[in-house]
């Protein structure tokens, strides 16, 4: 009995940190070096927010409603294959303040098969704070 549930529990840690690799969050410092790289930004806020605050430089904006259901998910799930090529290939995803991206990579990840899906911890305000650049939208 011991035995199968240390089994369990060795499988659950095994489970989710190999998870935790394939969703990955990124600090503004490693964000810049994965752009430098080339990798694929996607902005999921909504037009308003652009507006707003602008748009990390040389993020698709593509925004992301989760309330959105069949057709309109996707849609949206057809324009992100397209901008990302591949679902092996590695891509960003920037919210507000993170936590809507954080969500959106999880649920890719685990439904959706994508294989490295990085969010950026904090969103936007994180990389405002940090003064980074933005471009008007």
């Amino acid at each position: 009995m011991k035995r199968l549930l240390s089994f369990i529990i060795l499988f659950f840690l095994f489970a989710s940190n190999s998870f935790a690799k394939n969703t990955e969050a990124l600090e503004v410092d490693e964000l810049e070096s994965y752009m430098q790289k080339g990798v694929v930004i996607i902005d999921i806020r909504d037009e308003k927010k652009w507006k707003r605050t602008g748009i990390i430089p040389s993020s698709y904006r593509l925004t992301y409603n989760d309330s959105k259901k069949d057709n309109n998910e996707k849609k949206w799930l057809y324009i992100l294959i397209r901008l990302v090529k591949d679902k092996n290939r590695a891509f960003v995803l920037i919210s507000k303040d993170g936590k809507k991206a954080k969500n959106l990579a999880f649920k890719l990840y685990k439904e959706k098969k994508f294989s490295k899906v990085l969010y950026l911890k904090g969103g936007v305000d994180s990389w405002i704070d940090a003064d980074r650049k933005m471009i008007n939208y």
